[in-house]
């Protein structure tokens, strides 16, 4: 599968330099991780306002679903540019799939562990219990609790929305603040209690975008003018939030997602503030140094790779 991978990403490179003999390097297809919502208010501020244009890029939108994520779009050759978690992006890397890491918003961990019944106080309380986790993967950091933990977790998978949460099937469930947690207060249910990943050392900041090592080597020039527009796209959003869930919204119209404008505001509050360095109001938009390291040592302490991945490697400095 390996061997596959690496093959395909190569000869993706290679379709890349040909596109760029042809004059075609400018027309990127961008596949953010999930459906239209909040998480991703930068990226469409930055198509609806003309940034990506004004770089000389044509940006194509292209959303992944259930059956095929972003990754796939990528390892198919559909799109150039994807969001990755940091987390998922080391241990791909690890696994020898040449990615480069080409602009981080998040700063912070969202994931959390939400108790669906009151008498869960503590992680011990959680021992044997059935949590939710996501089909679709972003389980690593779940798993890797567990294990330390000696929790001994029943992880059921669900594909979207905290249904099985609501109805009472699981004890609790795997969430991102900016999600799943803000549909379960939207049901009217108030946690007394919740357990941050970031509080028991996984504070392991999550999205950021990703291309080969190949097209990032052709394309290099594209690849810094998508981030620039991106960048400004995010800091206008900021400033502007009611016009930013304008157009929000209407792509959440478009494709059908079942969202309104509060829940989609709630989650471009904290999407803003998960962008800012532990307290500050500072947001960066590049990767760190220390938090690759420290993601690369929680995956090669619990056998999710088996070499160090570096800083270097994973910027495209190497």
């Amino acid at each position: 599968m390996k061997i596959y991978r690496c093959i395909f990403l190569y000869l993706f490179g290679i379709w890349g330099i040909v596109g760029n003999v042809y004059g075609q390097s400018e027309r990127i297809v961008f596949t953010p991780q999930w459906t239209p919502q909040s998480q991703f208010a930068g990226y469409y501020v930055a198509q609806a306002k003309g940034f990506y244009q004004e770089e000389g890029l044509e940006v194509v939108f292209d959303h992944p679903s259930a059956s095929s994520s972003a990754l796939n779009r990528l390892e198919e050759g559909s799109s150039h540019i994807i969001g990755l978690q940091l987390i998922q992006a080391i241990k791909l890397i690890g696994d020898g799939v040449p990615l480069v890491n080409i602009l981080q918003t998040s700063q912070r961990n969202s994931l959390m562990i939400v108790p669906r019944y009151n008498d869960i106080r503590s992680l011990e309380d959680l021992r044997g219990k059935k949590v939710g986790v996501w089909k679709a993967g972003f389980c690593e950091l779940a798993y890797m609790l567990d294990r330390r933990e000696k929790l001994n977790i029943e992880w059921i998978p669900f594909i979207n929305y905290v249904n099985l949460f609501v109805s009472g099937a699981i004890d609790a469930t795997v969430a991102m603040s900016f999600n799943e947690y803000l549909q379960i207060l939207a049901c009217g249910i108030q946690p007394q209690h919740v357990f941050y990943f970031s509080d028991f050392g996984y504070d392991i900041p999550e999205d950021g975008l990703y291309v080969t090592a190949d097209y990032y080597r052709t394309h290099q020039k594209a690849v810094q003018a998508f981030a620039r527009a991106s960048v400004k796209g995010w800091k206008w959003a900021a400033q502007h939030p009611q016009e930013t869930l304008d157009i929000v919204m209407r792509l959440v119209r478009k494709y059908h997602v079942a969202t309104n404008r509060l829940q989609q505001q709630r989650m471009l509050e904290n999407v803003l503030e998960l962008q800012c360095e532990r307290h500050t109001t500072t947001r960066p938009f590049r990767l760190q140094p220390e938090h690759v390291e420290k993601a690369s040592a929680l995956l090669l302490d619990d056998g999710y790779i088996h070499r160090p991945v570096t800083y270097q490697e994973i910027t495209g400095a190497l």
